[in-house]
């Protein structure tokens, strides 16, 4: 065997390996997320601390718009300034992501006046710290559509499902057709 070829063996391999634990963990969590949507319906999934949501809206236009991804990171409401954007729940099913255009301190407790980008007047009530979910660490254009999709059955199924068994298939099909050594007989 070559030397190109062992290293195109080796790189394949690899690509092969990185791929399968890549499709494990979006398949763990989805898995995960699922569950816990319907575990806890009133709660917003996190991992660590950190939770991907869809917008929904343009409330937050141009900055963050409809169909984007945020992913929400875990904070305290110390940690919270003004201008920042943060996720948090209005009702016990709507969740809102918004910029605080000022903070109050309202009782001993800390309240946020928010506002979307796009809208035109503040949000009717103080965010109150029990409240808030996190701020945002980062956004991912359009990435809300694939992951809504991906988290339904046809998309899991599409996506996930055919290439993992796909992949597992193809592993198994390339330790069984592997020639066997028969063992050296010196004499």
């Amino acid at each position: 065997m070559k030397v190109g070829e062992i290293v195109i063996k080796i790189l394949s391999k690899s690509i092969s390996i990185f791929l399968f634990i890549i499709i494990i963990l979006v398949i763990a969590f989805l898995l995960y997320s699922t569950f816990q949507s319907k575990k806890h319906p009133e709660k917003v999934p996190t991992i660590f601390g950190i939770s991907p949501l869809t917008v929904l809206t343009n409330s937050m236009h141009p900055f963050i718009k409809s169909g984007d991804l945020v992913i929400i990171k875990k904070v305290t409401p110390s940690e919270v300034k003004i201008n920042d954007v943060i996720t948090f729940k209005e009702t016990e099913t709507k969740i809102i992501t918004h910029r605080v255009i000022d903070i109050k301190q309202d009782q001993g407790t800390v309240g946020f006046v928010t506002k979307g980008d796009n809208n035109n007047v503040k949000d009717a009530n103080i965010v109150h710290s029990n409240h808030l979910i996190g701020s945002l660490a980062f956004k991912i254009p359009k990435a809300g559509y694939i992951a809504k999709f991906v988290s339904g059955p046809i998309g899991f199924i599409l996506l996930i499902l055919i290439p993992a068994t796909g992949y597992i298939c193809l592993e198994v099909y390339e330790r069984l057709s592997k020639p066997k050594k028969k063992p050296s007989s010196d004499s």
